[in-house]
C-alpha cells in the first residue's frame, strides 16, 4: 500500500503572529490595515502588495475586497484612498491564523520576501526583549484651552444668531513618541480594551504615516445578505465616578442638551432617507451605549436592501450622509464653514471614514474618531465635542479631553 507524504503546514503564512507581519510588511513599505470589527472576536490584516494606495470612486457594491480611508474633506464625486486586498489573513483571538486569502499565491517573489523578513522578525524577538519607548510631551503653545474655548464661544454666539443650530469643533493634542513604540502591540491592547468599538491601524507609506483608533460610530454597513445599517451617535458624559468605578447604565441621566443633540443626528439621517424616498426602515433607540471611557446615545437605522431591491443603498447613503451632524453640524453647509473658518487646523484623515469594502462579502465603514495619527515622532490625538445653544466651553473642553484618554490611557505603556 502506497503511503502518500503531504505538506502539513496549511500555508506559507502559518506560525506567523500579527506583530511580525504588520513589522514585516511596514518594513517593506507595503499599504496594510489591521481591523477588529465591535462585538466580534476575529482580527484581520490586509496588505496591499501590487499597486500601493491607489485612488477610486467609493461605489461600494462594485467594488473588489480592500480597505477604504476618506478624509473629513470629502465630497460625494470625489475619490477615496483603496487599499488592495492582495492578502488577507484572519487572525483568532489567541493570535492564530483561521483563514487566509492570498490572491497573489505562495510562490510570488513580494510574498516570499514578507514571510521571510517575518519569520526572520519572528526569531530576533524571541532572542531579545523588545525595546520600550517612551511618550513626551510636546512643548507648543499654552493657550490650547483657551484657544478652544473662545472657539466654542463663537460657535455658541453664531447659534444663538440662527447661522445654524449645532457645530462639531475639534482640537488635537500632541506627543512624541521613540522608536521603541509598537503599533501592532498598542493596536492588540485596544482590541482587548473596547471589544464595543471598531478598532484599525492603517498604514499609509506614501504619506509616511499611521493611523490608529477605536471608533464607536458606524456611518455605512452593508452586509452579503441584504442588510443596510447606520447610526446616530451623539450626546456623551463620562462612564466613570470619581473613584474610578464604572458607572452603572441604568443610573445615566441625559440632559437636554445631549438629548437634542443626538435628535438632530437621528433626524438628519431620516431626512437622508426622505431625499431618495425611502420609507421602509427600522429605527431602534436612542439608548445608552459605552464607549472606551464614554457613554453615548445611539441610535440604529436598518434596511433590507434585497425586498427593496435596493444593493447600491450604501454607496448612496455614504454620499449623503458623510460628514454627518455628529462630526460636522445642522445644517452641513454653514456649519462646516464655520469649522473651516474657526478650527485653525487641518483634520486630514480625522472625522473622515474608513474599513473593510467587500471583505468576506460584508462592507462596513466607521467615522474615524478616537484616533491618532503617527507621523514624524509626533502621535497627534483627535478629539471633537458637539457644541449647542447650552454648551459651556469649560465642559466641551474637558469632553475633549475625557476623548483624548480614551486612546491614551490604554496604549499609553507600548511606547
Amino acid at each position: 500500500m502506497l503511503s502518500v507524504q503531504t505538506d502539513t503546514r496549511i500555508s506559507i503564512f502559518e506560525g506567523l503572529q500579527i506583530q511580525e507581519l504588520w513589522q514585516a510588511s511596514k518594513i517593506l513599505g507595503f499599504p496594510s490595515a489591521l481591523w477588529r470589527l465591535p462585538h466580534t472576536n476575529e482580527i484581520k490584516l490586509l496588505i496591499s502588495v501590487r499597486d500601493g494606495i491607489r485612488k477610486c470612486l467609493p461605489e461600494l457594491e462594485k467594488m473588489s475586497p480592500g480597505f477604504v480611508m476618506s478624509t473629513f474633506y470629502w465630497e460625494c464625486e470625489q475619490e477615496v484612498l483603496f487599499l488592495e486586498g492582495d492578502i488577507i489573513l484572519t487572525f483568532s483571538e489567541d493570535n492564530r491564523i483561521t483563514n487566509h486569502d492570498n490572491k497573489l499565491g505562495e510562490e510570488h517573489t513580494e510574498v516570499k520576501r514578507l514571510v521571510q523578513l517575518a519569520e526572520s522578525l519572528q526569531a530576533e524577538q524571541a532572542a531579545d526583549e523588545l525595546p520600550a519607548g517612551q511618550l513626551q510631551p510636546v512643548t507648543g503653545p499654552l493657550d490650547a484651552k483657551s484657544r478652544f474655548e473662545r472657539t466654542v464661544e463663537l460657535a455658541v454666539a453664531a447659534i444663538r444668531q440662527n447661522q445654524f443650530k449645532k457645530v462639531v469643533l475639534s482640537r488635537t493634542k500632541d506627543l512624541a513618541y521613540t522608536d521603541g513604540f509598537q503599533p501592532a502591540q498598542a493596536f492588540q491592547k485596544l482590541v482587548k480594551a473596547y471589544p464595543h468599538a471598531f478598532v484599525s491601524l492603517v498604514n499609509l507609506p506614501e504619506e509616511n504615516e499611521m493611523w490608529l483608533g477605536a471608533s464607536p460610530e458606524l456611518l455605512v454597513e452593508q452586509l452579503s445578505d441584504g442588510t443596510f445599517k447606520t447610526m446616530s451617535l451623539a450626546g456623551t458624559q463620562g462612564a466613570r465616578d470619581a473613584a474610578g468605578a464604572l458607572i452603572p447604565k441604568y443610573d445615566i441621566r441625559w440632559g437636554e442638551k445631549e438629548i437634542e443633540e443626538q435628535a438632530l443626528v437621528s433626524r438628519y439621517i431620516i431626512e437622508c432617507f426622505k431625499k431618495i424616498r425611502l420609507r421602509e426602515y427600522l429605527e431602534t433607540g436612542p439608548k445608552t451605549v459605552l464607549a472606551g471611557n464614554l457613554y453615548h446615545l445611539r441610535t440604529v437605522f436598518e434596511v433590507d436592501t434585497v425586498a427593496l431591491h435596493f444593493p447600491e443603498l450604501a454607496s448612496v447613503m455614504l454620499k449623503l450622509l458623510h460628514p454627518t451632524s455628529a462630526i460636522c453640524g445642522v445644517p452641513k453647509a454653514p456649519s462646516l464653514q464655520f469649522i473651516n473658518d474657526v478650527e485653525g487646523y487641518n483634520r486630514s484623515f480625522y472625522s473622515g471614514f474608513l474599513g473593510p469594502a467587500q471583505v468576506g462579502g460584508d462592507t462596513n465603514l466607521f467615522v474615524n474618531l478616537r484616533t491618532v495619527r503617527f507621523k514624524e515622532g509626533i502621535a497627534t490625538f483627535f478629539a471633537g465635542a458637539g457644541i449647542t445653544e447650552d454648551s459651556v466651553p469649560e465642559l466641551e473642553w474637558f469632553e475633549t479631553e475625557l476623548k483624548c484618554d480614551t486612546l491614551l490611557k490604554v496604549i499609553g505603556s507600548s511606547f
